[in-house]
């Protein structure tokens, strides 16, 4: 963060299995999720902003019950560090479909997905050769905010596309 943004709150957690001192271990392995609360002093308003590397399942990016303990998990964390008319965002590398239960958890709770809404068609570019073409999401719970969000896919950096969000 950049000094000038004062952090006025945060919190980290796991939302999928827990620490272990012996290193990764198999997959699907331990996932956490940190959330902070900033001010916005252009805006004179808080802004929270919630973010996940979601659980990575070798058999594919389908919904299990232990994605949706995850969603669960990264509403919970959102809704600790929030406060009543903050301005909301969640976002990160989710890895899951766009029809997945994680992101119709996330519907219900009031945030709008960018990505898809938008019409962006992938958040991967040409290093990431499978078939799925989405795993990176950004949510916000009052779109009229948005000032500009875009998908980058050039420079290719990664096999992820970077998400911008200007609010």
């Amino acid at each position: 963060m950049h000094r000038s943004i004062p952090v006025i709150g945060q919190a980290q957690g796991f939302v999928h299995k827990a620490f272990s001192p012996d290193g990764y271990g198999e997959h699907p392995r331990s996932r956490s999720a940190h959330a902070i609360r900033v001010h916005d002093f252009a805006r004179q308003r808080p802004v929270s902003i919630t973010h996940m590397h979601g659980l990575r399942d070798l058999a594919g990016k389908m919904d299990t019950p232990e994605r949706a303990a995850q969603a669960d998990r990264l509403l919970a964390l959102s809704d600790q560090v929030s406060e009543p008319g903050d301005l909301r965002v969640v976002c990160g590398d989710f890895n899951v479909e766009p029809e997945s239960e994680t992101l119709t958890k996330l519907h219900r709770a009031g945030f709008t997905e960018l990505v898809t809404s938008r019409g962006f068609t992938s958040t991967r570019n040409s290093h990431y050769t499978k078939p799925a073409r989405f795993a990176d999401y950004m949510l916000i719970d009052q779109p009229e905010a948005v000032g500009h969000f875009d998908v980058i896919f050039d420079p290719e950096v990664s096999d992820h596309c970077p998400l911008v969000l200007e609010i």
